[in-house]
């Protein structure tokens, strides 16, 4: 369990979908000659603006995944392009949960460690949790092993007094596994799909950015709601979760009006290419939504500091429309009170040019942050095999 040009017909074709909290997205990738993943095709379709049940949620999550597979093998053949050989699934909260524990052993006497060692303190740390559903654990991998606590790339066979192990772990709605399972096999047929959650992909990307923090926290906001994770050391420390995403800020903002126009607005209004009425309605209403969103997103960081507050660095993850507003949400100065400094957070929001050391979309083809996230993901898992 623990673990340390075109498709054409001689190239591997690998499939990625990124599920969200009410969005699924499916891109077609090959690597190119210069190791970065080309992005052959993609496309990301969203659950209509409505109250539903979770089972209503899965269900409409695995439709939208099937047809916009569909849509993008259907323009990849037109192509000539190879059918995918692997595929992989990136499954973001709420569906998917993830959490670090760490286990530690000592020795009377300098012992020199070995790579079960290191398995059997992760799985003792496994073995302790009892936040997680261990029914249905989706993933479990070794992050960091330090010996007489100093991080060691390379532990096996090195001598130590003291072992220190943190693996991260993840479980997944059974429901939401089953469908994506199903949709995936009649998508793609034969190849098991490797299921990765949405933390996973996260941390491995964000561990190769340059001159990323030692500390920070992530707010990874999709349609139904907002994940925290608080980064201490480069290992997750804390996380929560807040049913308060782009869907229900969009209705805060939009009232009975469409929510697709006030995205398109909220662009334009980044820009200063918007001077309407329509928009400055928009402006206003924006502005009437942001104390109540100061204390849904304040009492979850409340809970976030009873051990320590929070890392000054925030790195914000969300639909590219609404970074411009949210990166000035997160620097008010109500969440102040909740930072090591009493500084407002300094926000660095990511978008698809982050990651194009790892994978570029061809002409023509729109990826968004998360896809391109789980697109970098499978180009650093590939080049680990």
């Amino acid at each position: 369990m623990f673990g340390i040009h075109l498709g054409g017909k001689h190239e591997k074709v690998i499939a990625v979908a990124d599920i969200g909290s009410g969005s699924a997205a499916v891109a077609l990738l090959a690597r190119g000659d210069d190791n970065r993943m080309r992005i052959l095709g993609a496309e990301r379709r969203v659950l209509p603006y409505e109250e539903r049940a979770s089972e209503a949620t899965v269900a409409g999550i695995g439709k939208q995944l099937v047809e916009a597979g569909q849509h993008v093998l259907e323009r990849h053949k037109t192509k000539n392009g190879a059918l995918p050989s692997a595929v992989y699934a990136v499954i973001r909260a709420p569906w998917a949960r993830s959490k670090t524990v760490r286990t530690r052993s000592k020795f009377e006497q300098e012992t020199r460690i070995t790579g079960d060692m290191i398995g059997g303190l992760a799985h003792q740390g496994l073995g302790e949790d009892t936040e997680l559903d261990h029914n249905n654990i989706l993933e479990a991998s070794v992050i960091r092993v330090e010996l007489n606590g100093y991080p060691t790339n390379q532990p096996e066979g090195k001598a130590a007094y003291d072992l220190s192990v943190a693996a991260l772990i993840s479980d997944c709605d059974p429901g939401m596994r089953s469908t994506l399972t199903s949709s995936l096999s009649q998508l793609f047929g034969a190849p098991t799909p490797l299921m990765r959650s949405g933390t996973h992909a996260l941390l491995s990307v964000l561990r190769g950015r340059p001159g990323e923090p030692r500390n920070y926290l992530i707010v990874d906001m999709a349609s139904e709601g907002t994940n925290l994770i608080v980064m201490r050391d480069g290992i997750t420390a804390d996380h929560a979760f807040i049913a308060e995403g782009k869907h229900s800020i969009l209705k805060r903002i939009t009232g009975s009006g469409m929510p697709e126009d006030t995205l398109s607005k909220l662009r334009m209004i980044a820009r200063g290419d918007c001077n309407d009425p329509t928009c400055a309605s928009i402006s206003e209403a924006m502005g009437k939504a942001e104390p109540e969103l100061v204390r849904v997103f304040g009492e979850t960081m409340g809970k976030l500091v009873t051990r320590e507050r929070l890392p000054n660095d925030l790195i914000l993850a969300t639909h590219g429309d609404l970074i411009p507003w949210l990166s000035t949400f997160f620097t008010r100065i109500d969440f102040t009170q909740f930072t090591t400094t009493t500084q407002p957070f300094q926000v660095d929001a990511l978008e698809p040019a982050d990651f194009a050391h790892w994978a570029l979309p061809e002409a023509g083809v729109d990826v968004d942050t998360g896809l391109s996230i789980a697109s970098a993901l499978v180009n650093i898992e590939e080049s680990r095999a």
